[in-house]
């Protein structure tokens, strides 16, 4: 990719994180991330539909690298405490990041990592029964987590105990 794409995408994607830490994505404006990032609109246009295809491209990219860092993704089944303490850990590594892409939308990164989820895991959108335990799991855990009232470790490991159950319904509903 030629270098000056590659400088102006990285300098609207910085002036847009910049703006999205202060700024609700829906009262966002591409003239203030233009003016900002000293371009102009037709520059913005060449590299994206709109504000909300730039907010999903990053929103998907972070979602993706928490997904390939976390090691553990393979391990739902097989280590379930693995995987949450992973999972947990991945997403705790880009915490500043995700708060600012989902701040007030919340549900849409739940949302994406279900289907990210349910893409890693194909057996399970074989029966509604799978994908609707995996839905209570992952929505589930998520407001668990978001709400960050307990103490971490009685969080993780009620989640984990939670978790085996869910999953044993999930075992079963497969029979």
């Amino acid at each position: 990719m030629d270098l000056r794409i590659v400088k102006t995408r990285k300098t609207i994607r910085g002036v847009f994180l910049a703006l999205r830490e202060k700024n609700a994505l829906e009262k966002m404006r591409v003239n203030k991330l233009c003016e900002m990032a000293l371009i102009n609109k037709t520059t913005f246009y060449k590299h994206y539909q709109d504000i909300y295809a730039l907010s999903g491209e990053i929103e998907n990219e972070t979602i993706q690298g928490i997904l390939d860092d976390f090691a553990s993704v393979n391990t739902l089944f097989s280590d379930t405490d693995g995987f949450i303490r992973g999972l947990y850990a991945a997403f705790k590594s880009r915490e500043q990041l995700i708060m600012t892409l989902f701040s007030g939308r919340m549900n849409v990164l739940v949302d994406k990592v279900e289907q990210q989820l349910v893409r890693h895991y194909p057996a399970l959108g074989t029966s509604p029964e799978k994908e609707i335990l995996l839905s209570f799991l992952i929505k589930g855990a998520s407001s668990v987590l978001m709400e960050a009232r307990f103490e971490e470790e009685t969080m993780l490991t009620t989640l984990t105990k939670v978790a085996r159950q869910i999953i044993g319904c999930i075992e079963t509903a497969g029979n």
